[in-house]
């Protein structure tokens, strides 16, 4: 409610801002498109450079009201090697633009869409057609509005002639325009922070100037002063990243000046040749200019924080960014006999997956046997091989692992997946189970289930299921035993803890169920007001925890299931 007391006791203004996000392959003309929105009399330059990492770029606009509408435009890179950085500025309260080199014609519509879908919580999104040399190309846009129903509009341009240039600015200025966020009162204070930041000319400062700033300007406790920087990162203003004990201490008042810095690192030609290999020395000459000098230790933290790169154990400060390995697969010797297998199937696979699975298991990687789609892992005499496999839009990591304590190793994979799974809050996928029949026990290509399946099987009293190699009837309860051992066996004790902690969750997730319900029904009916900015956190805070408390109960439920 602090919020709304800000509301009551001083006066309000409005916020008319919002990002806009232009994504697509490499040199489809993003850039171009970018600078023609800031000045439609830009003109292309020969062999213009395509973006390295992030460009921002500010542009302007009046309303009809007669107040200016500010958007920042965020222009990315289409190389494969930012990809893996997209989930950490594709956000909420922003608008997007694919943009489609027709000449070309190697756009992939269903990544971009599929992954902007992921990441941005349905944002609305314009397909640009590019059409270079007037080359026209016709896509199904029925098709893909039909599967993605945050696709608005595909539009056609030359931007070498500007021909639909004008069209593209006014849907630009629409959709951006009645974004949910944008033209809600805030409190004047908001607004007043949000003025001094730009005005600011440093690249950052550091929170307790932050905090200082907005106490100057009417804020009065730290939860509201930390709440406006998370609003300004979403927004595009500036960067704050509050989950983390070391980056938490600076807010980012120029974002190209982190992006830069962390881009300058993989794009480096030394780091490429050396196969993603630097340490702090390199670090020095990459980062060698003034604005860089008494930051390092948290721009490093930063590309860490980015999974972007690990410190080797046994190398102290050197460090490797996964992404920039070797991308074959080295020779190794692997014992295939008694092996543990599990696969996990992608409906769609946002790229980066495995780079940061391999950043937090590098303590245990054996030897330097990682490669750009692969790692094989060494803890308490068990091995444990994970490749990705990526096809097209969807994806698959198959895993196998072998060794005396193979099943301890298997459970410490699925964690640290299920921690990088839980991240993305709409990934679909499924986990898929090796059969155990006599023709499939002990082969490296059996027969897999479902586990979903496998639990429905449980969940109906069906005792056993079909391989469909071999045909022979195989038991569900001990296909699930072979995986899943989080708690083999539960006292009695246990199990009625378990239980307790069941009944307890569940009634928690019932009453968050009803106040998000009648949460939205106040949004639905409030009109214009500071309160419906304030609904609108509660109910982004109320989800958050809905989809928290339901992966508590999904884990409590396999694990009451695995002590049958």
């Amino acid at each position: 409610m602090n919020f709304y007391k800000q509301q009551i006791e001083q006066e309000t203004d409005y916020l008319y801002e919002a990002k806009l996000l232009i994504v697509g392959e490499g040199g489809a003309g993003k850039t171009t498109l970018a600078k023609k929105i800031q000045n439609s009399d830009y003109q292309l330059e020969q062999d213009e450079i395509s973006t390295e990492g992030i460009d921002i770029i500010r542009w302007s606009f009046p309303l009809e009201n007669d107040r200016g509408f500010q958007v920042n435009i965020w222009d990315f890179g289409g190389q494969e090697i930012y990809h893996t950085t997209h989930q950490f500025f594709l956000t909420k309260r922003s608008f997007y633009i694919l943009v489609a080199d027709s000449r070309k014609e190697d756009t992939d519509f269903y990544y971009w869409l599929n992954v902007v879908e992921l990441l941005s919580e349905n944002s609305p999104l314009l397909i640009i057609k590019n059409e270079k040399q007037e080359r026209k190309r016709e896509i199904n846009e029925r098709q893909l509005r039909g599967e993605f129903i945050n696709l608005k509009e595909t539009l056609a341009t030359n931007l070498a002639t500007n021909r639909g240039l004008s069209e593209i600015l006014n849907k630009i200025k629409h959709y951006i325009s009645n974004l949910p966020h944008v033209g809600t009162e805030l409190p004047k204070s908001w607004i007043k922070v949000r003025e001094a930041l730009e005005r600011d000319s440093r690249d950052y400062i550091s929170l307790q100037e932050y905090l200082t700033i907005c106490q100057e300007n009417g804020f009065t406790t730290q939860k509201d002063k930390l709440q406006l920087s998370g609003y300004l990162h979403d927004l595009g203003v500036c960067l704050h990243f509050q989950e983390d004990d070391l980056l938490i201490k600076t807010v980012i008042l120029k974002p190209t000046w982190g992006t830069d810095a962390v881009y300058k690192v993989l794009d480096n030609s030394q780091v490429i040749q050396n196969l993603g290999k630097f340490d702090r020395h390199d670090l020095a000459n990459i980062w060698n200019e003034n604005k860089y000098l008494n930051m390092r230790a948290e721009l490093l933290r930063l590309m860490i924080n980015f999974k972007l790169c690990y410190e080797i154990p046994s190398c102290p400060g050197t460090y490797i960014a996964p992404q920039l390995l070797n991308p074959n697969q080295p020779e190794y010797e692997w014992q295939e006999n008694d092996n543990l297998l599990l696969r996990y199937e992608y409906e769609f696979m946002p790229k980066g997956i495995l780079t940061r699975f391999i950043v937090e298991m590098h303590s245990w990687i054996e030897g330097q046997t990682v490669w750009r789609s692969g790692v094989v892992l060494n803890k308490d005499q068990a091995q444990a091989e994970v490749i990705e496999y990526y096809r097209y839009h969807k994806g698959e990591i198959r895993i196998r692992v072998s060794g005396k304590r193979k099943r301890d190793l298997l459970v410490t994979v699925r964690h640290e997946l299920d921690k990088i799974h839980s991240s993305y809050e709409r990934l679909k996928y499924k986990i898929l189970v090796p059969c155990n029949c006599q023709a499939c026990k002990g082969n490296q290509t059996p027969h897999f289930y479902p586990l979903q399946v496998l639990y429905k099987f449980i969940d109906d009293k069906q005792t056993q299921i079909q391989c469909q190699n071999s045909y022979q009837m195989v038991n569900v309860r001990g296909l699930i035993d072979d995986v899943v051992f989080k708690q083999p066996s539960l006292t009695d004790s246990q199990r009625q803890h378990l239980k307790q902690r069941q009944d307890t969750l569940q009634a928690e997730w019932q009453l968050r169920s009803e106040k998000l319900n009648k949460l939205r029904l106040d949004y639905a009916i409030e009109v214009g007001t500071a309160i419906k900015f304030q609904l609108q956190q509660q109910i982004q805070f109320e989800e958050t925890q809905l989809s928290h408390l339901e992966r508590d109960l999904d884990e409590i439920e396999q694990n009451l299931r695995g002590s049958n």
